[in-house]
């Protein structure tokens, strides 16, 4: 019935700025970007993962944090404030189990970052 991957898909106020946030700061890649009917889609680096994006006038962020696995997370997390991406808090630590940190895309939609300390 269902087949590997899945779409997360967010409304934004502006496709450029979100584009630019998810391709430059992430290094995720551009699939699909139609400027006219204000739609993009990129690839993540979790296969079959892909997240679309719709313009719209007025966004109300999504508070359910979209999750990605990394290697190491102190790393990831220093990367990416050396690029402006904002953290909210430190990086959480569940003892024995995973690593977290939160940060925001440009329309306020939760993100997180996961590097597992236990296999699963």
């Amino acid at each position: 019935m269902f087949i590997p991957g899945f779409t997360v898909w967010y409304s934004v106020q502006n496709l450029d700025r979100s584009l630019a946030f998810y391709t430059e700061k992430l290094g995720f890649e551009l699939l699909y970007h139609n400027p006219e009917w204000g739609m993009a889609m990129v690839k993540t680096n979790t296969e079959n993962c892909v997240i679309g994006f719709s313009e719209a006038e007025t966004v109300v962020p999504s508070t359910s944090s979209t999750v990605f696995d990394v290697e190491n997370i102190d790393t990831t997390v220093h990367k990416l404030q050396q690029q402006g991406v904002a953290f909210a808090g430190e990086i959480e630590t569940i003892t024995d189990f995973v690593k977290l940190a939160t940060f925001s895309d440009p329309d306020g939609h939760s993100l997180m970052l996961s590097q597992q300390l236990t296999e699963l």
